[in-house]
Formats: structure tokens, C-alpha cells, sequence
């Protein structure tokens, strides 16, 4: 059986026992996480467990205990890191909530993703999807050699940097919504003398706050003008917003001949009401009739809607449904990716074309620097903070960042044995 070896590089600034580690699998995926390495003496036997398998503490680990790195053979879900005081476990199989109730909210961590069942497609990947608060690096090495790397700061790129820009964008809230505050949250907690950042916790991303009327209130802008200046333009010029056309390629290794979670093509166009509900209208190679999606605007501007990139939509008049891992799911991606960065509705002309008359499987062929800012002048057309993040770091930034840049780090056992997460000096005034 395959074995990824995971080694830990401190570069923090803190004592490795300032530092904890902590792993966190999926409900029902494999946990097969060894110390230390086959064959070599330690003086120290540790049990890898599950951070968050029941209340209490949690099996965090200390960086001076993980000296020798980890290995796995089977593991999928999220490797946290905590500076200072980690957090505590409130439930089984919890993980920390971006809500001011939460009693581990104003605690320093952050996280990285990987898959690794000794499978060719396996990978992992650096996010700041949900917040930014400690800076990583990954690097693939095999035999010693170096193979891959993921920046958490790009060259010449400083935690400070980062910091002031991300802040800046909400420092004066812009969603208009009342009580709203800065997404700089505070680390109003009892700090070790030696923690870098202190007074810092994370700046929390757009799309992890609670629907809108829940608390805390979102800063960031909520698209609402992004809608409107689609509505008018669609009235203006009398067509649709948007083509929404590809080609899904199935789910699994063993995809599926039929049904929404086969291969298959689709082609449809997006046109906007003058209540900024978005109907798409076409065909979807495993149905024989008209497909419909209608997206509602409430749905849309909340933040689990186009920054999440799981805004709700109606099928052919029935129940509304959160996307799935099926076409219907994947067409919606290429909807909201669009939003994001700006696409729809966008004049500017990239290879002679103008890229708001592009179907949605060409905006993925538009270079990485020539989203955002580029594809529209009014800032509040596209996501900020994922356009901030863009320029800062190879992390993930919205949900489907991977469509447009190479944010994923691959495993593959036959190239790669080892991953090394380095953990960069996050200290900010």
C-alpha cells in the first residue's frame, strides 16, 4: 500500500511547542495516519487519532511531538494548525464556526486540505476559502527531490501584506446592512508571550457568514449591484446575460452511462427579471425536454450564494435544491464562477472576443491575471476578496479558483512521497 510521508517545517517564529497539529477526516472516510516512520527507533510513540472525535480538548498534537512528520496511507479531509492556545472540541465531529458565539472563534488557526488513498488523482490544496490567518507552503518531494509547490504567499509577498489589503476591503463595510462590521477579527484571548500576530486572529472570508439577518453581519458587498447592472444591460440591448455551455465528464472512476451524474453535454442561456432572479433555459444531454434552473436573487446575494458558490436553484418548477455533485451541480459552478470573476455582462475583448458573448467553458481558458478588475470597472462586479487573494497567493480563494489557476498540489504515489507544510511567519501589527 502506498504511504505519503508528511513533514512539518516551522518557519513561524514560535516555539514548536507553541504549535499544535490537528486531523480532521470526513464523516465516513478512511483514518489511517501513523508515528513515526516504519523502521525507525523514536523515542516517542505517538497514536495518530482524529482530532474532533469526541468533546474535550481534542487529540491535537504538539509540533515538537511531530518531529519525525506522520504517514498516511488513507486520509481525507483538513490538517488544522494552531498557534498558541488551540481550540477545543464543543461536540463530536465538530469544527470551529465563523460566528462570534462560537467559544473557539477569537483563537489563531487555520487549515490545509489533502486526499491520500495512494490513488493517482489524489491531492491537496492550501484555502482561504473560509478565512486567513496563518500563512503555509506546501511542497511534493520525492526521493528528497523537490517536485511541486504551493505558495501561501507568493515571492515577495509578507503576512502584513495580505493582511492590510484583505482588511482594507471591509474596514468601511459595503454590504449596507446595519451592525455590519470589519472581517478583521480580533484575538481578544490570552496569548503566549512569544505568539507572532498578537491582537490578530483571521480575516474572515465572505462567504462563511450566516445568511443575511444572522450574526455577525456581513461587510462585503453583496452583488446586488453586480444583479442591477445585469438587468438593465440585459433591458438595453434586448438578449440574454450569459451562454452557460461545456461539457460535464461524469462522476467517479466508474462513471455512470445515464443520469444526471454521467458524462454529458449542456447548453443554455442566462437571462435576469427585473427581481434579479436568474433563469437558465436550454438543454441538458440526459434530459429529452427544455431544462429550466431559476435562481432567486434572495438566494444569490446571500453569502452562501455566489461567493459560497451554493446558491439554491429550481428545477423545472419543482422544490429548490442545493447544487450536487451531478450536471445540475456543475452548471451551476460555471454560473457563479462567473459572477465571481466578473465574466457576465463583461466588455472587455480578450483574443478579439469580448468576453461577456463567450460561453461559460471559455471563460476557463482566460488567464488567471485577466479576471476580476480586468473583465469589469465597477468593483462591486466581481468577488474582492477573491481578486485580492489572487495577486497574494496560490491558495484558494472561492470555490472554484481551480477552474481558472492550478491551486491543486497533486499526490501521486509514482511522483510523490513526501509533502512538506511549511508554516510561514504570520506576524502583523
Amino acid at each position: 500500500m502506498a504511504t505519503l510521508k508528511i513533514k512539518f517545517k516551522n518557519q513561524s517564529g514560535l516555539s514548536d511547542k507553541l504549535v499544535s497539529i490537528g486531523f480532521v477526516s470526513g464523516i465516513g472516510t478512511p483514518f489511517n495516519i501513523s508515528y513515526p516512520a516504519p523502521n525507525q527507533i523514536e523515542p516517542l510513540e505517538l497514536s495518530i487519532k482524529q482530532l474532533n472525535e469526541s468533546k474535550g480538548n481534542g487529540n491535537w498534537y504538539s509540533l515538537s511531538d511531530l518531529s519525525n512528520g506522520v504517514n498516511i496511507q488513507n486520509f481525507s479531509g483538513r490538517i488544522y494548525i494552531s498557534y498558541g492556545k488551540p481550540w477545543t472540541v464543543q461536540n463530536a465531529n465538530y469544527e470551529p464556526a465563523q460566528n462570534i458565539t462560537d467559544p473557539n472563534f477569537f483563537l489563531r488557526y487555520d487549515k490545509m486540505e489533502l486526499t491520500f488513498n495512494g490513488n493517482v488523482a489524489d491531492v491537496a490544496d492550501l484555502t482561504s476559502i473560509d478565512y486567513w490567518g496563518i500563512p503555509m507552503q506546501l511542497e511534493t518531494f520525492l526521493n528528497e527531490t523537490s517536485v511541486q509547490t504551493d505558495q501561501g504567499l507568493k515571492t515577495d509577498t509578507t503576512a502584513q501584506m495580505v493582511y492590510d489589503q484583505l482588511n482594507n476591503l471591509t474596514s468601511t463595510p459595503q454590504s449596507g446592512l446595519a451592525n455590519a462590521l470589519p472581517a478583521n477579527v480580533p484575538g481578544k484571548f490570552t496569548q503566549q508571550p512569544t505568539q507572532p500576530g498578537s491582537g490578530f486572529a483571521r480575516i474572515i472570508g465572505p462567504s462563511s457568514y450566516p445568511p443575511v439577518g444572522g450574526v455577525p453581519v456581513t461587510p462585503y458587498n453583496l452583488f446586488e449591484d453586480y444583479l442591477t447592472f445585469l438587468s438593465t444591460k440585459q433591458e438595453e440591448v434586448k438578449t440574454t446575460i450569459a451562454t452557460i455551455s461545456g461539457t460535464f465528464s461524469g462522476v467517479g472512476p466508474n462513471v455512470p452511462a445515464s443520469g444526471s451524474q454521467s458524462a454529458q453535454g449542456y447548453n443554455l442561456t442566462a437571462t435576469i427579471d427585473s427581481s434579479n432572479d436568474i433563469t437558465l433555459t436550454g438543454t441538458v444531454a440526459s434530459g429529452t425536454e427544455t431544462t429550466t434552473m431559476v435562481y432567486k436573487k434572495e438566494a444569490l446575494i446571500n453569502p452562501s450564494g455566489i461567493y459560497g458558490a451554493n446558491a439554491p436553484f429550481s428545477l423545472n418548477g419543482a422544490a429548490s435544491q442545493t447544487p450536487a455533485n451531478d450536471v445540475y451541480g456543475w452548471i451551476t459552478g460555471d454560473l457563479l464562477a462567473g459572477l465571481n470573476i466578473g465574466a457576465i455582462g463583461s466588455e472587455t475583448v480578450i483574443n478579439g472576443k469580448t468576453v461577456g458573448e463567450m460561453t461559460s467553458s471559455e471563460w476557463f481558458t482566460i488567464p488567471n491575471t485577466s479576471l476580476f478588475g480586468n473583465l469589469q470597472r465597477n468593483t462591486s462586479n466581481y468577488n474582492q476578496y477573491a481578486a485580492t487573494l489572487q495577486k497574494l497567493s496560490d491558495a484558494y480563494n472561492f470555490a472554484y479558483s481551480d477552474r481558472f489557476s492550478p491551486v491543486l498540489v497533486s499526490l501521486n504515489p509514482v511522483k510523490v512521497n513526501t509533502l512538506q507544510i511549511s508554516l510561514l511567519n504570520a506576524n502583523v501589527n
